[in-house]
């Protein structure tokens, strides 16, 4: 008899308590615990769908001043705000015309320093490659070898650069659209 008043008493006891005292006695969430995780999830995908949607709202915005600009009249070269792309080599005796911004650049390294940035320019140019230097917005100097209008070009000279070895990073493609420049 003892054991059945045992049982019972025990029995009443977590019908009482309910399932988050053993979750919790055990290290597990309880109910409260669980509706906060959720929550939490429900925002993040919410602040994910916003994120989405501001990207595509600004892509679409892009493409509307592209195509506006596209419209007006040619600016002549001379006269044209170019972004801030520096020669690597010195300039020559007589100022020449800037040359025109292309769409795609092989990028070689990034550098805080500039002295890093030149040093790696002249290493490049000692192995046949050409390349320019960027100054990005985010402070850094980006050494990029020739541009080009078409995304396969640059990626042909990703692969030279790999080939080449001459620096521990991975060469990647940066697209002049995206505006990371000065």
């Amino acid at each position: 008899m003892n054991k059945s008043i045992l049982f019972l008493l025990l029995a009443g006891l977590l019908l009482c308590t309910g399932c988050d005292y053993i979750r919790a006695s055990l290290g597990k969430p309880t109910s409260a615990d669980l509706v906060k995780i959720s929550d939490e999830l429900k925002a993040r995908e919410q602040f994910l769908r916003d994120s989405i949607a501001a990207v595509r709202a600004a892509e679409a915005g892009l493409a509307a001043q592209g195509d506006t600009l596209a419209s007006q009249a040619p600016v002549p070269a001379a006269s044209a705000a170019q972004p801030a792309v520096q020669p690597a080599q010195p300039a020559p005796a007589q100022p020449a015309a800037a040359a025109p911004l292309k769409k795609y650049y092989a990028v070689a390294g990034a550098f805080k320093n500039p002295e890093g940035a030149q040093k790696y320019v002249n290493k490049l140019q000692e192995n046949g490659i050409k390349a320019h230097l960027f100054d990005f917005r985010s402070g850094l100097k980006v050494v990029c070898v020739e541009g080009h209008d078409t995304l396969e070009e640059a990626q042909q000279d990703v692969a030279r650069l790999k080939e080449l070895k001459l620096s521990d990073s991975d060469p990647w493609i940066y697209n002049t659209n995206q505006k990371l420049h000065k």
